[in-house]
């Protein structure tokens, strides 16, 4: 398929001409003929993410257009595309029509879906904004201050929610960043604000989460030992070691492919230096189980 980097300002200049197109028509007296307009030009895109594209900047013409209703279907229709910030824009989109014409978006969307509408479409701007400033935060000291004042007042799943649409938004460029603010919340505020700034604060999250047997939280701390302080090594025995404990700690063989992941891991020991080495063969040992105990052994 083709890069979806590379029609992008062709697929803008489209939808505007045709915006503008629409708008003749409509001036002209001709408000039945725009459907067809947006349409034909978008069923004689060869490529599926173009065709999403255009399709997007239809939802919303009708929508700005006064369309509520042909506005949410179209982008119902939207949710799950292959485009990241067609989706991002869907969740836009339906929440401006249901703030526009709440009873006509909900009626919509559960006819184009067969459900409720989901919580996201009740997000506010002011809950977005939040999120938004507090991955953005210049230090870690400023994102402490805004996480403690903003964001731990607000529903876990608001903020999951959130964070997804800014991934998607950001179409991969925020991917790190949010990987790591997810980490945070869930280690929890001073544990994790702990971790994020020093390497001590990170071993004594890391020892306490597996004295916990705490595997979400394991493999938040794999995450910030990666992500922030470079341990690529030790960060992937605590990730991979969340995902065996999390299935009961049972043998993973073959489902998560064990053999190949215990390969991958052992392979890159030699250049991971002593303390992520000694660190994993502790932390391994502590937790104890057959299902990690090549991985274990191999280390040692």
């Amino acid at each position: 398929m083709a890069d979806p980097r590379v029609p992008d300002d062709t697929m803008r200049a489209m939808a505007k001409d045709l915006g503008g197109r629409a708008n003749e028509l409509a001036a002209a007296g001709r408000v039945a003929e725009v459907p067809a307009l947006w349409e034909e030009a978008i069923a004689g895109l060869e490529d599926e993410r173009a065709r999403d594209r255009v399709g997007l900047a239809y939802a919303w013409y009708q929508e700005a257009h006064g369309e509520i209703e042909h506005g949410v279907r179209l982008a119902a229709g939207l949710r799950a595309s292959a485009v990241a910030p067609v989706r991002q824009q869907v969740r836009v989109l339906v929440r401006e029509g249901r703030r526009v014409a709440p009873a006509e978006a909900e009626r919509t969307w559960r006819a184009a879906v067969g459900e409720e509408l989901p919580h996201w479409a009740f997000l506010t701007e002011a809950q977005i904004e939040a999120v938004a400033k507090w991955i953005t935060a210049e230090s870690w000291d400023e994102s402490e201050t805004f996480y403690d004042s903003r964001i731990r007042p607000l529903p876990s799943r608001d903020v999951d929610a959130i964070l997804t649409e800014l991934a998607w938004g950001g179409d991969g460029a925020l991917d790190v960043t949010i990987a790591v603010h997810r980490a945070l919340l869930a280690l929890g505020g001073e544990a994790g604000y702990r971790s994020v700034r020093s390497e001590q604060g990170m071993d004594q999250a890391a020892r306490a989460v597996i004295a916990g047997r705490d595997w979400d939280a394991l493999r938040a701390c794999g995450t910030i030992e990666a992500l922030v302080h470079g341990w690529r090594f030790l960060g992937a025995v605590h990730v991979v070691v969340a995902q065996t404990m999390t299935d009961g700690g049972a043998a993973v063989e073959p489902r998560f492919r064990m053999s190949a992941l215990v390969e991958r891991i052992t392979a890159s020991a030699p250049a991971a230096g002593s303390h992520q080495r000694e660190r994993a063969v502790e932390d391994l040992a502590a937790i104890g189980g057959a299902s990690l105990a090549g991985l274990l052994a191999a280390l040692r």
